[in-house]
């Protein structure tokens, strides 16, 4: 039983929040409500909405709970208390944990929340594409600000922001009322820091070419970067800025390798080293073949110093597939990769777990495989059937609805 509680403040009533600012003002009177719990609050470091992270606020009010002891109602607007968690920097830090083909998830959803970009600044579905293409999705300083401003809201109504980071991206009517719409960009040029411009081009010439970067390249990098996004009063797009670090790489290849040049060389002409690396990473995507960047790099500079060395190392992904993939071996001779010769596989799972089918990875496709043959589309339907992520997919929430209905109307009298 619920003892009765003493009715907490209510918070005062006023116009509705409709900007990222007003989430403070918001807070404030429901903060003070929570300390009829009397708890001491946290005294550590400020948060987003400008309290220590561990403050405990309201974030509603119960409906009806079970009777008190001493008058027999139920007991309604008992505060509902959340504690804070978000501090300034962590959208970036949470930028900083995910993979590329998850930083470019969350891009694409924020782009779509009105409210937490200046406007002309959310990143557009190309831009996002290419960045997946280079294999390098770069997060600005305004990306992290703007999972920054989910962060704030998730920390308002006391969930994480990964959850509100989904609500707000179905529902951009809910965020509107809580982001204002930023019309202008910041009034303070915001270049990329030479410091990460510097540690990008080191980690390039580390992997591409296996030395060490001299200052005179560190610089001409970052200046370049630099005086682009100084003539256009903005940051520059992923491919952009991939393509002047492969144009310095190349560059630095053409004199490393000046005295080994061969008679079909593309050392010098521009733009030659990023599609050798699109070439050869597509083909190991394509064949299933698991391979870190650092050598996809150093093959796409052996590429460039010989057009023979760039269809040498694309035979060498397809012999790696037969080996690999002996069950496909009659699809390899018509000259399919092993993403076209699973595509009805790829489809199958696609399909069941609602999802595209471009985000089916191959290293997911292992159990289609017995030894030197295929299951089954039907076995493999089976199978996919049986595995736990099914259960938590939206077609086996469906069917257990549908399910629970059917038997509500066979054996209840009226049914639903």
């Amino acid at each position: 039983m619920v003892e009765k509680s003493k009715p907490a403040p209510s918070p005062s009533s006023g116009p509705k929040t409709s900007t990222s600012n007003q989430l403070v003002d918001k807070v404030s009177p429901e903060a003070k409500s929570a300390e009829s719990s009397k708890k001491k609050q946290p005294t550590g470091k400020p948060g987003l909405l400008g309290v220590p992270v561990g403050t405990e606020i309201v974030v509603g009010k119960t409906g009806s709970l079970p009777p008190s002891t001493s008058t027999g109602k139920p007991i309604e607007g008992v505060p509902v208390v959340k504690k804070t968690q978000y501090v300034s920097g962590d959208g970036m830090r949470n930028f900083f944990n995910k993979t590329n083909a998850e930083k470019a998830q969350i891009l694409a959803k924020l782009r779509e929340i009105p409210g937490i970009y200046p406007k002309g600044q959310a990143p557009t579905i190309a831009y996002i594409n290419n960045a997946l293409a280079q294999g390098m999705v770069p997060i600005r300083d305004i990306d992290a600000k703007a999972l920054e401003e989910i962060m704030k809201y998730a920390d308002t109504v006391g969930e994480n922001y990964t959850v509100s980071l989904e609500k707000l991206y179905r529902q951009p009517t809910l965020a509107q009322q809580f982001f204002a719409i930023k019309t202008t960009v910041p009034g303070k040029l915001k270049l990329t820091p030479e410091t990460a411009l510097n540690l990008e081009i080191t980690q390039a010439f580390n992997d591409y070419l296996d030395i060490n970067i001299d200052k005179k390249s560190a610089k001409e990098f970052a200046d370049t970067v630099n005086n682009l996004e100084r003539k256009r009063g903005t940051y520059l797009s992923a491919s952009e800025r991939q393509q002047l670090l492969l144009d310095a790489v190349q560059k630095k290849a053409s004199e490393v390798f000046k005295n080994d040049k061969q008679p079909d060389s593309l050392l010098l002409q521009r733009g030659a080293l990023g599609g050798s690396y699109n070439i050869l990473r597509k083909a190991y995507d394509a064949y299933g073949i698991p391979v870190d960047d650092k050598t996809v790099y150093k093959q796409a500079i052996g590429s460039i110093r010989s057009r023979q060395a760039l269809e040498n190392a694309l035979q060498k992904v397809s012999v790696q597939a037969q080996v690999s993939y002996p069950a496909l071996a009659p699809y390899f001779q018509q000259g399919l990769t092993t993403k076209e010769a699973l595509a009805t596989y790829i489809g199958i799972k696609a399909k069941l777990f609602d999802v595209p089918e471009n985000s089916v990875k191959l290293d997911e496709m292992y159990p289609v495989f017995k030894g030197k043959e295929l299951m089954t589309p039907q076995e493999w339907e089976n199978f996919l059937y049986g595995t736990p992520e099914f259960k938590k997919t939206r077609t086996y929430i469906g069917q257990k609805i549908d399910d629970a209905k059917t038997l509500i109307r066979n054996f209840i009298p009226g049914g639903i």
